[in-house]
């Protein structure tokens, strides 16, 4: 039976995660949900921002086989994997000391504003409004270089 990607399974997922010692904050259109920015809807994904200076964690995890990662979507700013058939994406979230950052293919670098990780909705931790409404205006900008 395939499994249904409502809160119930967000939370599991975000609650092993954090067991495993990874802390995330829920993004993109479950976030958007979760503030109100859209209507409630089918999601394909759980989209997680992951406040760290790199991944090695995520690898030590993701080597242990817990769940599979998607290898193709490995990436310096990105980790993949499947849960129960459901695609989660971590994006890797720097702190500069002045202010947390993204760089996309070591090329772009996106400045996620004041506050990004300070919300908190259905008692999850969930990304700013500013930081999705910010996010998807410059969404464009972050997809693959051409190679």
């Amino acid at each position: 039976m395939p499994v249904i990607n409502d809160l119930a399974f967000v939370r599991r997922v975000v609650r092993e995660l954090e067991a495993a010692g990874m802390v995330t904050w829920i993004f993109g259109g479950w976030a958007e949900e979760l503030l109100g920015l859209a209507a409630p809807r089918s999601h394909h994904d759980i989209d997680l921002l992951y406040p760290a200076p790199d991944f090695d964690q995520v690898d030590a995890f993701l080597l242990g086989g817990k769940w599979d990662e998607i290898v193709a979507k490995r990436f310096a700013h990105k980790r993949a994997f499947e849960v129960d058939g459901v695609m989660v994406e971590l994006f890797l979230v720097q702190d500069s000391g002045d202010g947390y950052y993204t760089d996309f293919w070591g090329r772009t670098r996106h400045v996620w504003p004041d506050g990004v990780l300070g919300t908190r909705a259905s008692g999850l931790r969930v990304a700013s409004t500013l930081a999705l409404t910010g996010y998807r205006e410059a969404w464009a900008r972050y997809q693959q270089p051409d190679s």
